[in-house]
């Protein structure tokens, strides 16, 4: 406590190796050079081959721990393959099969005499096994997506959470204490993740901004004219009063967690049913779990945003359509760059959080990121709950670990660093909480920012960069699998390995 005041704190990233903090890659790169140095050595046992040895140490070490943008060049090394294979198999491209099958029309006698078929679903590499069914609940269905032959199961809800800066300390604890619940809850049953997720839609005023670039007299600059700007700012006003945000919240399980012989579908809405509840407890409006329709709207509108409109417009004109059917949930065309991915009108940069506040910060810290930020961006966290007794076996080996690297450190004179004496108090720290009964996740936090042109994406990502550092979070570029990255913003509860 910092007076009256709750604070939270996150400790340092664990980066656990074979030896300490050295991990396999950094090893067989050392112990690869070395071994080439003997060989050399062998064979010419000179003083040229000596300096070749040597060179070859040296090489292997700087391979191992020279950092090239925050990476070691031994975890580059299967980024750049992997990205390499990709573009030699061309596969960063994706072209979907659904517009060129057309739909199927069947004639059949009766009252409906004529069936239109949608085509079958075709989505990119990475979320090619990704499908959208219904499963029925009450006197109607819900959306379940399905992966691995539908081993994981995963059911969406929709939130409405009033701003919480507007909120007293007392009620943002008292919610945050309640999202804490539904955690520690979720360690006990098939609950395998559970992801928020919390966007922003385009304003309206993007359109009203293109409309007056489009059809404003071309003898009339776009800026410093009386009229332009105050255009400019009635629609900037407007912007910031029109802004969408959504929350979701999707809940997986494992169907082999499943007990008994209890369909996995029925559990899964059980336990859906579960966080709702919590939700509710926690003063938080559950608008519902997305149907089938639902969800392919809403992973349609994540490849491309700007669609919103378009899907607005033809919901609008045929009040009784629930959404999009599944072969309409996935682009018709994308393709991965090095730093960005293009899906549709939409051009997408991932982040991963790689580093969260290292100082106790209040339940507000991220409010400059989640509230702020005028951008169109999608920020998602999973959690993976964690068994007590798992918990309490890593934490008491990372102790034990920890009090080895320290003496070793010592025995051989090392000054200790400010991070190391960190991550010592964090894991002391970590071990008494789970003795006073505190449950333990996994998490990690993901931003995706989308633009309609690489200009535009540039401008958003230097707005996210600097709202990400007034909310002391890092933010690491998904180089080289954005694509993949990109899938961990969806409410598939990916990201954690």
């Amino acid at each position: 406590m910092t007076g009256e005041r709750l604070t939270y704190r996150f400790g340092p990233l664990e980066r656990r190796g074979i030896l300490g903090q050295i991990r396999a890659g950094q090893a067989a790169a050392v112990a690869a050079g070395a071994l080439a140095a003997i060989v050399v050595l062998d064979r010419a046992p000179t003083a040229a081959g000596a300096f070749f040895g040597t060179l070859l140490v040296a090489g292997s070490l700087l391979v191992a721990f020279a950092p090239v943008g925050r990476r070691t060049i031994d975890e580059w090394v299967p980024v750049v393959v992997s990205f390499g294979l990709r573009f030699a198999r061309g596969r960063l491209r994706f072209r979907s099969r659904a517009p060129a099958g057309g739909m199927v029309a069947a004639e059949h006698a009766g009252p409906l005499r004529r069936l239109l078929r949608y085509p079958r679903p075709d989505a990119p590499a990475a979320l090619k096994d990704v499908r959208i069914a219904d499963a029925p609940y009450r006197d109607r269905t819900i959306g379940v997506l399905s992966e691995h032959r539908g081993r994981r199961l995963t059911a969406v809800i929709a939130c409405r959470v009033l701003a919480f800066s507007l909120l007293d300390a007392e009620a943002q604890e008292r919610r945050l204490a309640g999202w804490g619940l539904i955690l520690a809850g979720a360690a006990a049953g098939a609950i395998r993740r559970i992801q928020w997720i919390e966007r922003t839609a385009p304003a309206q005023g993007d359109e009203l901004a293109r409309w007056l670039h489009d059809k404003r007299d071309p003898r009339v600059p776009l800026r410093g004219t009386p009229m332009i700007e105050s255009y400019l700012d009635l629609i900037g006003a407007t912007t910031k009063a029109t802004q969408e945000h959504e929350v979701l919240i999707a809940v997986q399980i494992d169907a082999r967690r499943v007990a008994g012989h209890e369909p996995a579908t029925r559990a899964l809405i059980d336990q859906t049913e579960r966080v709702a509840q919590g939700l509710e407890a926690a003063e938080v409006t559950v608008l519902g779990a997305l149907g089938g329709g639902q969800l392919a709207r809403s992973l349609r509108t994540a490849f491309d945003p700007y669609a919103r409109a378009e899907l607005a417009a033809v919901e609008a004109a045929e009040p009784g359509r629930d959404g999009l059917a599944e072969a309409n949930a996935w682009p018709l065309g994308a393709r991965e760059h090095w730093e960005h991915y293009c899906s549709d009108g939409a051009v997408h940069a991932t982040f991963w959080i790689g580093g969260w506040p290292r100082v106790d910060v209040s339940p507000m810290f991220m409010d400059a990121l989640l509230e702020r930020s005028k951008v169109v961006r999608t920020v998602a966290v999973t959690f993976e709950p964690i068994a007590p007794e798992r918990s309490t076996r890593d934490a008491e080996a990372a102790v034990t670990r920890d009090r080895a690297d320290r003496e070793l450190r010592h025995r051989f004179g090392q000054a200790e660093t400010a991070r190391q004496r960190q991550a010592q108090e964090a894991a002391i720290r970590r071990e008494a909480e789970l003795a006073a009964g505190h449950a333990e996740v996994r998490l990690a936090g993901f931003v995706t920012v989308s633009g309609r042109d690489r200009d535009d994406l540039r401008h958003a990502c230097s707005e996210i960069h600097g709202h990400a550092a007034r909310a002391r979070l890092e933010l690491h570029r998904m180089y080289g699998h954005q694509a993949e990255a990109f899938a961990f913003t969806l409410p598939l509860c990916r990201g954690l390995r």
